[in-house]
């Protein structure tokens, strides 16, 4: 009898130290993945290269753009500094639903200043420093053609203002001379009217 109890003792003991075993492996299992996850968030790994992704996206239709402008903005809500990287390179796609030069500009220097350590391959600099500059050149064209605009548009405006202005005196003159008619006539009637009472 005493037998029969040690031995369901030990195989009870055994058992319970087996799922205590488990339950540990499962949550150092869960923190591994948990700090992993946090990692992969906080930095992202450099997995593509972002020249080609650029090339990739260029034989890409409006619709695809699209698709691949939410998958990217889902990645950079979990994180990604990748999914951030390839937004911007997505507002500098000139065929892109959301090209915008200014937005591109803006997040990159954002990126450059908030990701400094960020470890990039030497032809992902060379191609971001690129594309740095390439916005920068776009944005001083958009910036001489808008003062070019606000000029030609200020010319315009004096032309106008001066043609309202001669329109203006054309109309004073016109008035002018219609009442001077007016006073001649009448004093023409006045001049037959004292000539028709001295005869």
């Amino acid at each position: 009898m005493n037998s029969t109890v040690y031995k369901f003792n030990i195989s009870h003991c055994f058992t319970f130290n087996k799922t205590i075993l488990i339950m540990f492996i499962s949550m150092c299992l869960s923190a591994c993945q948990l700090n992993n996850q946090y990692s992969s968030n906080s930095i992202a790994a450099n997995t593509i290269d972002f020249g080609q992704y650029y090339l990739a996206l260029k034989n890409l239709s409006e619709s695809e753009l699209k698709i691949e402008i939410e998958q990217q903005r889902l990645k950079k809500s979990q994180g990604s500094i990748e999914a951030e990287i390839n937004l911007i390179l997505l507002h500098s796609l000139p065929n892109s639903p959301t090209h915008n030069a200014y937005t591109a500009k803006s997040q990159l220097n954002d990126q450059l200043k908030e990701h400094k350590n960020y470890n990039l391959s030497l032809s992902d600099q060379a191609f971001i420093t690129l594309l740095k500059d390439q916005l920068n050149q776009q944005l001083f064209l958009f910036q001489k053609m808008i003062n070019q605009e606000l000029a030609h548009d200020t010319q315009s405006a004096k032309y106008r203002i001066n043609e309202k202005k001669q329109l203006n005196k054309i109309a004073e003159l016109e008035s002018l001379v219609t009442q001077l008619t007016k006073q001649i006539t009448q004093l023409k009637k006045i001049e037959q009217t004292i000539s028709e009472h001295g005869q």
